[in-house]
């Protein structure tokens, strides 16, 4: 089912111990992104924890920082580096496949979007094939991060949960979240085994 893992600025970055739960439960690759100069950049495709571990050391997060964290549990298309999250809002799908970029607004999904749903697809998940076909004719502009109604239409039509950062590092959830200190989960996975 993946999650997400969401850090605003002002709030903490989750700890090592978190991301290793995450990943662990969650096993299928991971990525993340984060703004800056008015771009979300995004780096996908981590298929071991050690890897990206590293990764996020060498970008020195600091609770300034607005960073979101995916972490997939493969539902369609495949386990392969090219299918992790977050994925530019774009409605070109080989835009998608793309492991490491820059763009205006990046997107994490947590769920399984029946709408999009086609177990016969090796090349593109539901999330994927959601973004191109509906998600980039949805958002239109930034401020529709910040219209509920926006946020709820989404909600209705891929009953999934989301969050949707723009270049400034304004980040919209779609859907409820469980708030731990500050630190936003769209699922409890974050969690050791033993307290779940």
């Amino acid at each position: 089912m993946c999650i997400i893992c969401v850090s605003r600025s002002g709030v903490r970055q989750p700890s090592e111990a978190v991301i290793r739960a995450m990943f662990n439960h969650n096993p299928h690759g991971a990525g993340y992104m984060f703004a800056r100069d008015g771009w979300v950049t995004i780096h996908k495709g981590f298929m071991n924890l050690d890897d990206y571990l590293q990764a996020i050391r060498e970008e020195h997060f600091t609770a300034n920082d607005s960073v979101v964290y995916h972490f997939r549990i493969s539902t369609q298309a495949g386990v392969s580096p090219e299918m992790t999250h977050p994925f530019p809002l774009s409605n070109r799908p080989a835009r998608l496949r793309k492991l490491d970029l820059r763009c205006r607004v990046g997107v994490a999904h947590n769920g399984v979007i029946r709408l999009t749903s086609d177990p016969d697809n090796e090349h593109y998940s539901d999330t994927a094939i959601f973004i191109t076909d509906y998600l980039s004719q949805i958002i239109l502009r930034r401020a529709d991060l910040r219209d509920q109604r926006v946020l709820d239409s989404i909600f209705q039509i891929a009953q999934s949960k989301f969050a949707i950062m723009d270049g400034r590092g304004y980040i919209a959830t779609v859907g409820k979240f469980i708030d731990e200190h500050g630190l936003l989960f769209s699922n409890a996975s974050y969690l050791p085994w033993r307290m779940r």
